[in-house]
């Protein structure tokens, strides 16, 4: 019975330990962790729910013209424990956004620091994922 026991609690840890690896792996796999971009831009959408909210930043381009970027966020429990609301953002509002782009080469990217007002948020910790 112990046997038994001890190879329930192991296949568990094992089933846990996987899924917050698949987690990380999912942002790693998606966007360059080692890469940093500044974007500063109108939010002309946000979507704030589970499990990412994401948001549209319409960013402007040497040339004149725009470019709208798609970025990801963390959960929004890790947004609510950092004070960001989804009344923080409004369509319209100037942001500054770090982010880590996508590997593919498109707009878009996972935002690792909000810069709202006078704070940036941190969101995304390159040693814990989120």
């Amino acid at each position: 019975m112990k046997t038994w026991a001890t190879g329930l609690v192991a296949l568990g840890a094992f089933v846990l330990l996987g899924t917050e690896l698949q987690a990380h792996h999912a942002v790693a796999s998606v966007y360059d962790l080692n890469t940093e971009v500044v974007l500063e831009g109108r939010l002309t959408k946000l979507n704030y729910r589970n499990p990412h909210a994401n948001l549209l930043l319409e960013v402007p381009n040497e040339d004149g013209s725009t470019t709208e970027w798609t970025l990801t966020t963390a959960s929004t429990q890790v947004l609510g424990r950092a004070g960001v609301t989804r009344d923080s953002m409004q369509p319209g509002e100037i942001f500054r956004i770090t982010i880590l782009p996508a590997r593919n080469g498109n707009p878009a990217g996972f935002i690792r620091t909000l810069e709202l007002g006078d704070r940036a948020v941190e969101l995304f910790f390159r040693d814990r994922p989120n």
